[in-house]
């Protein structure tokens, strides 16, 4: 049975942050690309909850890549996953709440 998917409003405000630069920066074209990789990766998640890495620092969250620089972290509970952030690997490490 697949799980419902919950955003939380980091991942939210994460995306919206994400969006905006790719319109300023890049194009349409690519915010597309970027959500339908994310889209995939999230489908991946609610079929097999249990596909990303386990985090080292929290029990019962998990992360998976979207791209070779984004992260998706997650937490499944009962029957919801909580997609709980979007994060860039390419930025400062020591910033990344999960790490």
């Amino acid at each position: 049975m697949e799980k419902e998917i919950v955003f939380s409003k980091r991942f939210l405000r994460h995306i919206d942050k994400l969006t905006e630069y790719l319109l300023n920066e890049w194009n349409e074209r690519v915010v597309l690309e970027m959500f339908s990789k994310l889209d995939k990766r999230i489908n991946d998640i609610r079929k097999n909850p249990s596909l990303g890495q386990p985090s080292v620092k929290f029990t019962g969250v998990r992360s998976l890549l979207v791209k070779p620089y984004q992260r998706i972290y997650y937490r499944e509970k009962k029957n919801v996953i909580t997609i709980l952030a979007l994060i860039d690997n390419r930025k400062n490490h020591q910033k990344n709440p999960y790490k």
